[in-house]
């Protein structure tokens, strides 16, 4: 046997021992899950979430798929929220997870009324949101298509502009609804040219901040408005009325809504 061919042998021999080293040191061996403390599962139904993830024993570590474990779980799982997913080296894989907090309640088409968290994914469908707390009401906006839980809504653009702003402002979740209890929503009449679509938080002291559907960042004027209640109104402005921008773009209160 040439050099040559006794070199190429042993290469390929290396290779080998190589990848079944590499195979047996990082094939998976155990799959844990981590629940933040609002969320606490039984040994059931840990096993059913493992089984739902699509995480294999045996497998490579390196085969697993984040994005894919995530889809996985939430699916089957919709009040649940895949944190994150990550490699514990050599052989472990941990799924980080909590509860998706209900935020939101807006009516469907068929009466039922649709339970959605801050990233306007469907927690539940309900006949009745009056026994769920800490929830902001959306009335007056109808979701239509398909419904299914685990599901995202994408067309309240409104809901989404102000949620975002709402999060930079530290109104999250709980804090929401102790703010805004009610959101409004009223649609303008297409037999008037002039009147846009309006969009009234009602908050928990009583007066209503004003926000034009057709303004370029709800979010933005959300803020605005937020700002005008918290340090200009008096009490009593505070407990009626409406905040809301001017033609002449200026932020006031007023005890009757003007189109």
């Amino acid at each position: 046997m040439n050099k040559k061919l006794l070199g190429v042998i042993i290469a390929v021999a290396i290779i080998v021992v190589l990848i079944i080293v590499l195979w047996v040191t990082f094939t998976i061996r155990n799959i844990t899950l981590d629940t933040t403390s609002n969320l606490k599962l039984t040994d059931e139904e840990i096993k059913e979430l493992v089984n739902d993830s699509g995480i294999k024993l045996k497998s490579s570590i390196f085969s697993v798929d984040e994005k894919i474990v995530i889809q996985n779980i939430e699916k089957s799982h919709p009040s649940l929220k895949v944190i994150s997913v990550e490699r514990k080296f050599p052989n472990t894989v941990c799924v980080n997870i909590t509860n998706r907090t209900p935020v939101y309640s807006v009516e469907l088409a068929t009466g039922a009324r649709a339970i959605l968290d801050r990233e306007l994914k469907i927690v539940d469908v309900v006949e009745s949101d009056a026994e769920i707390d800490y929830i902001t009401r959306v009335n007056g906006y109808t979701i239509s298509g398909t419904i299914q839980k685990g599901g995202m809504v994408t067309g309240i653009s409104f809901l989404k502009e102000i949620t975002a702003e709402a999060e930079k402002m530290s109104f999250v979740n709980q804090r929401m609804s102790s703010f805004i209890p009610t959101i409004e929503y009223l649609k303008a009449d297409t037999s008037k040219e002039d009147e846009v679509s309006k969009i009234l938080l009602v908050t928990k002291t009583g007066v209503s901040l004003v926000i034009r559907e057709d303004v370029g960042s709800m979010g933005k004027y959300f803020n605005y408005a937020y700002t005008k209640y918290y340090t200009e109104l008096t009490e009593h402005q505070r407990s009626e009325g409406y905040v809301y921008l001017t033609e002449d773009n200026v932020w006031t209160w007023s005890p009757t809504l003007d189109n």
